[in-house]
């Protein structure tokens, strides 16, 4: 297992994002390096490396990150393309792609867990057949 400590703290990540305690934000949050959730978030956030959502976190929103760390409350679903941990005091209500999922003892999780990464579920969708150009439909009659 990783030791996800400094990410957690946020120490030594390059364009770390931080969205403060007392802080609202709705909207779409993207980046591409950390973002840390303290304050409340309504909408979407996208991070091409970590999500942590603090203690004080309050999330209405997808989250979306190679790796989600929950220690607040979110309600919306998260996908993460390596690993989602869900910390002692964290709360989750919403859906959970994730190959590798740590949820600790005590945690409030209401939703639908898939073990395998958002992409590797997406590959094996079917997908829906082309429709055949109105020209080629044969004439009735």
């Amino acid at each position: 297992m990783r030791d996800l400590s400094k990410r957690r703290n946020g120490e030594g990540a390059n364009g770390l994002t931080i969205i403060g305690p007392g802080a609202t934000l709705t909207g779409e949050v993207r980046s591409q390096g950390p973002v840390r959730i303290e304050g409340q978030v309504s909408g979407r956030v996208h991070s091409e490396d970590t999500i942590i959502v603090q203690e004080t976190g309050q999330v209405k929103a997808d989250l979306i990150a190679r790796e989600v760390v929950i220690s607040g409350q979110v309600e919306g679903n998260v996908f993460a393309n390596e690993r989602l941990e869900i910390a002692d005091k964290g709360r989750l209500i919403g859906n959970i792609a994730a190959p590798r999922v740590s949820i600790s003892e005590g945690v409030v999780f209401e939703g639908k867990c898939t073990m395998k990464a958002p992409a590797e579920m997406r590959a094996q969708q079917p997908r829906p057949e082309a429709a055949a150009p109105a020209s080629q439909t044969p004439a009735a009659g």
